[in-house]
């Protein structure tokens, strides 16, 4: 039996000491504009490289971020000299930013994420057309897995892949071999890759509850939004665990085909081999 290759070592490199100096701890709540809780926000630095000047005045590697819990709180450890904006992110708003001077004395924070404006794509799909595979083409791996608590360190996995044609998406697909969470959230989300930034494509979030469980399941996610997939250009799929009961594992039927995991609140990502078997499946737009 193959033994399972497990998340958290895979992204070891993106995590990193934290450096032993004065900390800002900032607390706080998002909210819409109806003041309504805004859940799973990841807030860090825009662009964070990593790199800060600490007290000793040696460069220091520390990226900062953390996400929102379901009912929008957060708390997030900034170190000394750290002086950037803070950036609130969501696909369904616009980003929200607090600057330094707002947050540097550590207080309670309210912030106010706004409604994004979405032009959505009108697209014309055949009523006779059946569902085709659009990604997941790739050689069987080994059970592959996140494991930690809660939002596992922000960090989404999953592959790369090309839309030969424009697509309308109908499912994605992923195999859990077993979750030993009572319960965990996972998190998907798609970006089109444009040079080397990662721009998402989402207007709402998909999101899926698991239940702890030993067998086989197969997930057949159908997003509620209309996602277009246009022809000739590359994207990207990712799955995350954003929140759980507590510290537990979740097994993934792997395959061995271009992935990146990818912090979405430090900015880092880390190119690799292999990564969890994403199905995505989609109805062809007549032109």
């Amino acid at each position: 039996m193959k033994k399972p290759i497990f998340f958290a070592m895979l992204i070891a490199i993106l995590i990193v000491a934290s450096p032993v100096s004065a900390q800002t701890i900032v607390k706080g709540h998002v909210v819409n504009e109806r003041g309504e809780t805004v859940e799973y926000v990841s807030i860090g630095f825009d662009e964070d490289d990593g790199e800060y000047q600490s007290s000793d005045d040696k460069n220091q590697s520390f990226s900062v971020g953390t996400i929102s819990d379901a009912n929008g709180n957060f708390t997030i450890e900034i170190p000394a000299n750290r002086k950037n904006d803070l950036v609130f992110t969501h696909v369904s708003f616009q980003n929200a930013v607090v600057p330094f001077g707002t947050y540097s004395n550590g207080r309670q924070l309210t912030v106010t994420m706004k409604d994004k404006v979405v032009e959505l794509d009108e697209v014309v799909v055949g009523k006779k057309n059946k569902t085709q595979k659009i990604a997941g083409k790739a050689i069987s791996g080994p059970v592959v897995s996140f494991r930690g608590k809660g939002k596992v360190d922000g960090t989404e996995w999953g592959p790369v892949f090309k839309s030969k044609k424009d697509y309308v998406i109908s499912d994605i697909l992923l195999t859990i071999r077993g979750a030993s969470y009572q319960w965990c959230v996972l998190s998907f989300n798609i970006y089109e890759i444009q040079g080397g930034k990662f721009v998402n494509i989402l207007n709402k979030p998909i999101y899926h509850r698991i239940e702890k469980s030993n067998v086989k399941q197969r997930l057949d996610i159908q997003p509620e939004e209309t996602i277009v997939l246009r022809g000739k250009r590359k994207y990207y799929i990712s799955v995350m665990v954003v929140d759980s009961d507590r510290y537990g594992i979740l097994d993934m039927q792997s395959q061995f085909k271009t992935s990146y995991a990818r912090s979405i609140t430090k900015g880092k990502k880390r190119k690799l081999p292999i990564g969890p078997a994403i199905l995505v499946k989609g109805y062809e737009i007549e032109q």
